[in-house]
Order: C-alpha cells, then sequence, then structure tokens
C-alpha cells in the first residue's frame, strides 16, 4: 500500500491520508491538492475494501436483509454511496468511535435506507424497518461481523510479522512461526528442519509472533482504539478470533 510523507510521527496512515484529502477538499483549485486528495480518497476506499468486505458482506447476510439482494451488491453499493462520500471518515474521526463500530454502524443506517425505499416502492406499511428481526437470527449478526473483522485483522497483522521477518534477513523465522502456529508442527520437528536448537525454533517462531501481536496494536490504534482502552480491545480480538476458528 502506497504511503505519503505526514507531518506528524504519531499519525496514523489513515489520518495521513484524511489531511491530504482535506487539504484537496479546502483548495480544490490547486491541481497538485486537488490530485493528492483524489489519490487519498482512492487509497482509503482500497483500504477499507480490504480490511471490512468480508466482515461486511456476512454482517448483510441475514434473513432480515436477504430480499435486499445478493450480499456482494449491497457492500458495493454501500462504498459507492456511503464510504465514498467526502466527510464520511471526518465524521468517523470527529466520532471518537473505534472503525469497526463506525462501519457497522454506517451499514445497518444503508441498510434501513435500502429497506425503507423497497416498502415504500412497493407501497407497503410495515411496523419498524426489518432490522428488528436480526435479533431472532440463529447467528448474531453483529457477531459475525466481529468474528470477520478479527480475522480479516489478524491475517494482516501475521502478513506485516512475516513481511517484517524477510525484511530483517530471518526467513527461518516466519518459516518456524508458520509450521507451529498454523501447521501445528512441534518446535522440535521444527528444529531438526532448520538444523537449528529446539530453544532457537521456539524463539524464532515467537519473533514473529510477538511482532504481529504489536502489528494488531498498529492497526487497533489507526482504528481510534485509544491507549487506556488497547489491552482490553487486544484481548477482544485474541477472543474473536479462537471463536471464528471453533465457528463450523
Amino acid at each position: 500500500m502506497e504511503t505519503d510523507h505526514f507531518p506528524s510521527t504519531h499519525a496514523t496512515w489513515i489520518d495521513a491520508q484524511l489531511t491530504i484529502a482535506e487539504r484537496g477538499d479546502v483548495d480544490p483549485a490547486h491541481q497538485v491538492n486537488f490530485s493528492a486528495a483524489a489519490a487519498a480518497r482512492a487509497a482509503l476506499r482500497r483500504h477499507l475494501m480490504e480490511r471490512y468486505y468480508d466482515a461486511l458482506r456476512i454482517y448483510v447476510r441475514t434473513s432480515a436483509l436477504v430480499r435486499l439482494g445478493e450480499p456482494e451488491e449491497i457492500v458495493a453499493e454501500f462504498f459507492v454511496r456511503a464510504v465514498d462520500a467526502p466527510d464520511f471518515l471526518r465524521r468517523w474521526r470527529d466520532s471518537k468511535m473505534p472503525l469497526r463500530r463506525w462501519m457497522m454502524n454506517a451499514m445497518a443506517f444503508h441498510c434501513r435506507g435500502e429497506l425503507r425505499d423497497q416498502n415504500r416502492s412497493r407501497g407497503r406499511i410495515v411496523g419498524g424497518d426489518g432490522l428488528n428481526t436480526l435479533k431472532s437470527d440463529a447467528v448474531d449478526p453483529a457477531r459475525a461481523f466481529d468474528h470477520a473483522w478479527a480475522v480479516a485483522l489478524a491475517n494482516e497483522a501475521m502478513s506485516i510479522a512475516i513481511a517484517d521477518a524477510d525484511e530483517r534477513g530471518r526467513p527461518n523465522d516466519a518459516l518456524a512461526f508458520r509450521l507451529h502456529v498454523i501447521d501445528g508442527v512441534s518446535y522440535r520437528s521444527i528444529a531438526a528442519q532448520l538444523s537449528v536448537s529446539v530453544a532457537q525454533a521456539e524463539h524464532a517462531a515467537r519473533r514473529v509472533s510477538d511482532r504481529m501481536r504489536e502489528a494488531v496494536r498498529e492497526i487497533l490504534r489507526e482504528e481510534g482504539v485509544l491507549p487506556h482502552a488497547m489491552d482490553a480491545a487486544l484481548a477482544e480480538v485474541l477472543i474473536l478470533v479462537d471463536e471464528a476458528a471453533g465457528e463450523p
């Protein structure tokens, strides 16, 4: 993913892109700012699609929303109509709400509007907007969304950690991590395969695991989790990933 320079070393990538987009909005006549703003908005859209597409698709795959259409089409329209709005992420930043909740709430709002439009076009007058039946679904859509989000976040963090190991010239760290954590191979077998001691195999995998945990924290910070809530948010991600792994 392309990045742009940003004056504050404490700013996240999303902050940086929002600032670039805002510069173009303030001075649209300035061609350089306008072009950079358009590129920043496009990068933000791709970023959110990569992280949230599966979670949102799972969220709308419910009995209450099935008549809206195919989940893929609902999510695609949501990104066009809601996420592409210039102030969508600005309002999220001002809300101080974690991005995960902002995205799910925005999708719920989008679906309510679609359901109302459908009922209106069919000349139907119904009580509520159809979303009240979500609670009776066999699978809680909000929890399903959380599971998919956590898995996507963990996969992103793992990719960061493995890439970091490769960049540091430690490809065996990534291999030890994959063999033990993903394939369930014992450290003794890994040590024999890599011609290292058992302790070295354990340390290699732990370096990637520690970097992955650090990457999860970085992503959560980017999503608006405040420092005092970080430990709880990290623990929640681990719980959600474990729950998702246990699903049929």
